[in-house]
């Protein structure tokens, strides 16, 4: 049986494995897996503000200083601050406790290494082998040998500061009128403080986070009150972020939001224009983006890597290949150069950049590309039944959507109980209702077969 999804673990609290009782075993799993042969055996442990973190905060550390790890504690902060602190703190491995941008009922975890990546498949089978299979009772540590927990005072201090770093000299903020929405997340203290030091007139909603709030009606997923304030007080711009801060979506001053390829191809052409990029070069995006993005990409010289998707196949890419940057249609974003990898926060500010630097509205730069229209469909699947019969599915489907004229993408969730099928097609080459009969027809085979 699995544990880990596309994005560590993730489920509903107090249901298996997100128990008080199993987090701790995981804790010490990951402790014998990643923790290395040194003297210094350090655990960074962040979260973000839903409620039950209270549960899984002191049950990761309970479980990290019984086999003998010191833990620092450092939430809550987001996520990427673990891809600095794991770094600057000499830690074998951190956790990240949330899930993400999912309501407060849900909580996971999220493990990197001593580098501040994700740890890599063959951990994550380990770690699942062992908590599964390993007799925690017998894993003796003396007495003295136990480890202790601190709160790291500066954590927030520290992060901004990172942050701050990536930013391109002498740029002038203080003309741009930013609404920011927190989502009641890890974000909720820190990213208004950056923006206020950056000089921008900040108008910040949804950052009062009460354990339950997180993620509601509100952040990344739900960008209506972020439209609305950014209408109401003629802004330019509206960050919006996920409960953990990796994920961003950005509104243009008209109110419409932006996809995670114009944000791509915004930088893509600032970087080119700047000799940062040249043509040629690659970036990385995944399966399931946009092919109106790769042709407009193409039309400036610039080459589309697709991997499967999550942002940690994105990385992988980047730190293999050597390239520039690259993200999701979601809107994860990682830049090679980065001190923080994955940062929602640092992806708005290098665009509100691209503006301030070009003295150009978010309207004009995302002009150039044109999108196809994508149709999604995210049936529920009995998972049982969906392995069983997955083969013969995708047969089916196949047959279903054979066009030349759509692009396609068939894949399961890592989170939910999902199939997710992607539709892509340019709307002058296809009648809507073509698309519609074929939405119907996919639907109704999924149904039959799980």
């Amino acid at each position: 049986m699995r544990l880990f999804g596309t994005d560590g673990i993730r489920g509903k609290v107090n249901k298996h494995p997100l128990t008080a009782e199993s987090v701790l075993k995981l804790s010490k799993a990951a402790a014998i897996v990643l923790g290395k042969k040194s003297n210094i055996k350090r655990v960074v442990v962040n979260k973000d503000t839903r409620l039950s973190g209270y549960i899984f905060e002191p049950a990761i550390t309970s479980g990290l200083i019984s086999v003998g790890m010191d833990v620092v504690l450092v939430g809550p902060l987001p996520t990427p601050a673990l891809s600095l602190l794991s770094k600057s703190l000499r830690a074998d491995f951190s956790i990240m406790i949330t899930a993400s941008h999912n309501p407060y009922q849900d909580n996971g975890l999220k493990f990197f290494n001593s580098n501040g990546l994700k740890i890599s498949i063959d951990e994550e089978k380990k770690i699942e082998d062992l908590f599964f299979n390993y007799d925690f009772e017998n894993h003796k540590i003396k007495p003295n040998q136990l480890g202790k927990a601190i709160r790291l005072k500066d954590a927030i201090g520290r992060y901004s500061e990172a942050l701050k770093q990536d930013i391109e000299k002498n740029i002038n903020f203080n003309y741009l009128k930013v609404v920011l929405d927190t989502a009641n997340g890890a974000a909720y203290k820190v990213a208004p403080q950056i923006l206020y030091e950056l000089g921008v007139d900040l108008k910040t909603i949804n950052s009062s986070p009460n354990g339950i709030n997180i993620n509601a009606e509100c952040g990344s997923l739900f960008p209506k009150k972020a439209i609305k304030e950014l209408l109401k007080r003629n802004s330019d711009i509206a960050i919006c972020l996920d409960g953990d801060a990796d994920r961003v979506v950005l509104i243009d001053e008209n109110g419409k939001p932006l996809s995670g390829e114009e944000i791509l191809f915004i930088l893509s052409k600032y970087y080119l224009e700047k000799k940062i990029l040249l043509k040629g070069s690659t970036i990385v995006t995944n399966e399931i983006a946009n092919y109106g993005f790769e042709e407009s990409l193409k039309k400036i010289g610039i080459k589309l890597l697709r991997v499967k998707v999550g942002d940690k196949n994105i990385l992988e890419a980047i730190i293999k290949k050597g390239y520039l940057f690259g993200g999701e249609p979601s809107g994860h974003f990682i830049f090679k150069n980065s001190n923080l990898i994955g940062d929602g926060l640092t992806t708005a500010i290098k665009i509100m950049s691209i503006m301030s630097l070009k003295k150009k509205k978010l309207s004009d730069l995302r002009k150039e590309i044109i999108l196809y229209e994508v149709l999604e469909i995210n049936q529920k699947i009995d998972k049982e039944k969906f392995l069983q019969n997955q083969e013969k599915l995708y047969l089916n489907l196949t047959k279903i959507i054979n066009n030349k004229k759509i692009f396609y993408n068939i894949r399961p969730s890592g989170t939910e109980s999902l199939l997710r099928v992607n539709l892509q097609y340019d709307k002058r080459s296809i009648k809507t209702s073509n698309i519609q009969n074929i939405k119907v027809k996919i639907i109704k085979t999924i149904s039959n077969a799980c």
